[in-house]
């Protein structure tokens, strides 16, 4: 082969490489921007892709329609622990699409506002039994959370099949009661430190009788010996400690009680497999194909 034909032969191969090389389609087109924001999200930058649906969503109605979008919005929201975004922007006209009620409940369940009216939903007709399981694990949930009487629950009972009910039962009743009375708390803070005790701080509670009682008995021997300035101050410092001991066993049992109900709460979220549900209704219903 002449020379030129080889060189000719080359140049042509390194032509083709590079016009294969160079990236195919548009950066700009919906398969690009899909899979760049379903990329975000297996990164969990929730915050970016939630910005690229929307634009997905503006840039392609028709192929990404609001539905779609408002499902990816919310998860994305959720997934970034905004929850009180989700709770704002979910109307009271979606309520009744069980997929929307899913982000909303968990939304309310994990910032402590769940209210009756929250519980008040019903399956639209037609509804498939996987969202009649998904909506019926909540409100064991909720019914688990705020029930004493967990005799009460056998509505639950189609869950038994695929949960071990009795082990969450058990767990719950153990749980709840782990829970303090705040008010119990102030009654036992008459005794130096035993609000702190009783309210499973017992470190500040033991602290706080030290200080009481030293104080107590140097203002005690001050008194006895004539030293009025003193005891003045022993014996306002003293005061100062029992009180706050007093209101800082009440404050205790209510941070005991946050801690209980958010480690209660995460156990109820694994064991019903509430997240497994969320990415169910956002590859179903949210996520855009990327190819």
């Amino acid at each position: 082969m002449p020379f030129r034909h080889t060189i000719f032969l080359i140049v042509c191969i390194a032509a083709s490489c590079t016009v294969y090389a160079q990236p195919s389609g548009d950066p700009y087109g919906y398969h690009a921007i899909a899979g760049f924001a379903n990329q975000l999200v297996e990164q969990r930058e929730y915050y970016r892709a939630y910005y690229e649906y929307h634009r997905l969503h503006n840039y392609y109605p028709a192929m990404y329609p609001y539905d779609a979008f408002y499902i990816a919005s919310l998860y994305c929201h959720y997934q970034g622990r905004q929850y009180q975004w989700v709770l704002q922007h979910v109307s009271n006209n979606s309520i009744s699409k069980p997929q929307i009620w899913i982000f909303m409940f968990d939304s309310a369940f994990n910032s402590s506002l769940i209210s009756p009216r929250i519980m008040d939903v019903e399956l639209p007709q037609g509804a498939n039994e996987e969202y009649e399981a998904m909506i019926l694990k909540r409100k064991l949930a909720y019914s688990l959370l705020t029930m004493d009487n967990y005799n009460e629950l056998s509505p639950y009972t189609p869950l038994a099949k695929d949960f071990d009910l009795q082990r969450i039962y058990e767990y719950s009743r153990f749980t709840r009661d782990k829970l303090k009375n705040p008010h119990a708390a102030l009654a036992w803070g008459i005794v130096p430190g035993a609000g702190y005790i009783y309210s499973d701080n017992t470190e500040n509670g033991i602290i706080a009788a030290i200080v009481i009682g030293v104080c107590a008995a140097v203002t005690y021997f001050a008194v006895d010996t004539g030293n009025s300035g003193i005891a003045f101050v022993t014996g306002a410092a003293g005061t100062f400690f029992y009180g706050g001991s007093i209101i800082g066993g009440y404050l205790a049992a209510k941070r005991t009680n946050n801690q209980i109900m958010k480690e209660w709460k995460s156990y109820l979220e694994e064991e019903l497999k509430f997240a497994q549900d969320r990415e169910i209704i956002f590859n179903k219903y949210g996520k855009p194909k990327a190819q």
